[in-house]
């Protein structure tokens, strides 16, 4: 650099001395080969102390003349202040863009990666330390859905007794198992128990697969339905949440209390999935004309079930038979109670296995 510039500074001083001159011209004027005279030059236009006359521009003989060192300085400032405007408008044109995408795009995409959120865990260790840690961090509510077969009995005490704890801190427990398990006398025995522990219990025909729902924001399913002990599916967005609650509360809906089933002693109400629907909607008030458009059948055919269920449980009115068979809760023990001289359904709710 430094030969550069004694280069530049012979070129710059022979162009002053002659005031316009061609390359030619300051090669014998600086005594300089042409390759130092052609540095010089690049020098000299980097530094703005020199530019091409007019004549040589459109002649194209590169005729040059020198630039004052201060208009250069002047012109260099000029040129300096110039970038670094267009530099601080770029820097705040990129600031906001930087925001845009960190405080709008960026949650937006953020939000809707939380709407699907799944975990698998094929680890049995990981799988079971999982479960124990949602379940004793529960608030409010479990939800769960058996398909069957049932597990060992002492995996089934050891969750009674889980559930037990769960409900004496007030967390809500419900639990539907398939009608074909209150058959066998040992499970029917479980299913008593978790009843007077406050779980509520509900039977039917048919449980699609494994579910456990956690406070409505964590859900726990077999990977494969038809291995539900092997690999498990922890899901915790809120949008594939939603589905599996839906999914439930569409069961539990026409799943029968499983005191009413019992009656007590073991004997099977054989209420069938229509019967079942038809007493829910009766204890939601609903009319049988509304609720022959509800189920879309003839409102003849809900008054014949209703008229049936009537005679079976001993009630002397459609709306008692819709307490005695879909409500929970002291007052429905009550009616039951007086209705049918009986202790009434307890509280069901969900098993983790």
């Amino acid at each position: 650099m430094a030969g550069d510039e004694e280069h530049a500074l012979a070129v710059y001083q022979a162009l002053r001395s002659r005031g316009r001159a061609s390359a030619a011209d300051l090669r014998r004027a600086s005594g300089l080969p042409a390759g130092q005279v052609a540095a010089g030059l690049a020098r000299l236009r980097e530094l703005g102390l020199v530019q091409q006359t007019p004549e040589g521009r459109q002649a194209g003989d590169g005729g040059f003349e020198p630039v004052e060192p201060d208009a250069a300085l002047t012109r260099t400032v000029d040129a300096y202040r110039e970038t670094a405007a267009r530099q601080a408008a770029g820097a705040a044109d990129l600031q906001q863009l930087a925001q845009s995408l960190m405080s709008v795009y960026r949650p937006a995409v953020a939000r809707e990666s939380a709407h699907v959120e799944a975990e698998f865990i094929s680890d049995r260790r990981m799988k079971d330390r999982t479960l124990q840690e949602l379940v004793a961090g529960t608030r409010e509510s479990v939800d769960s859905a058996h398909p069957g077969p049932m597990p060992p009995m002492e995996v089934l005490e050891a969750s009674l007794r889980l559930d037990r704890a769960m409900t004496e801190r007030g967390v809500r427990l419900r639990a539907v198992y398939p009608r074909s398990i209150a058959a066998v006398p040992r499970y029917a025995g479980y299913l008593r128990q978790l009843s007077e522990a406050g779980v509520k219990v509900r039977l039917i025909d048919r449980v699609a697969y494994d579910l456990l729902i956690v406070d409505r924001l964590a859900v726990c399913l077999p990977a494969d339905p038809d291995r539900p002990s092997g690999s498990m599916l922890l899901v915790r967005g809120s949008a594939l949440v939603k589905i599996h609650v839906a999914a439930f509360e569409d069961c539990w809906l026409r799943a029968v209390p499983f005191e009413v089933l019992s009656d007590g002693g073991g004997r099977e109400s054989a209420l069938n999935p229509q019967e079942s629907l038809i007493v829910k909607l009766m204890a939601s008030g609903l009319s049988d004309d509304q609720i022959a458009r509800r189920m879309g059948v003839h409102r003849r055919t809900v008054q014949r079930a209703v008229t049936k269920l009537m005679e079976r449980l001993g009630a002397a009115s459609r709306f008692e038979a819709g307490l005695l068979l879909a409500l929970d809760g002291e007052f429905a023990r009550t009616v039951r109670g007086r209705g049918r001289g009986g202790r009434g359904p307890g509280a069901g709710t969900a098993r983790t296995r």
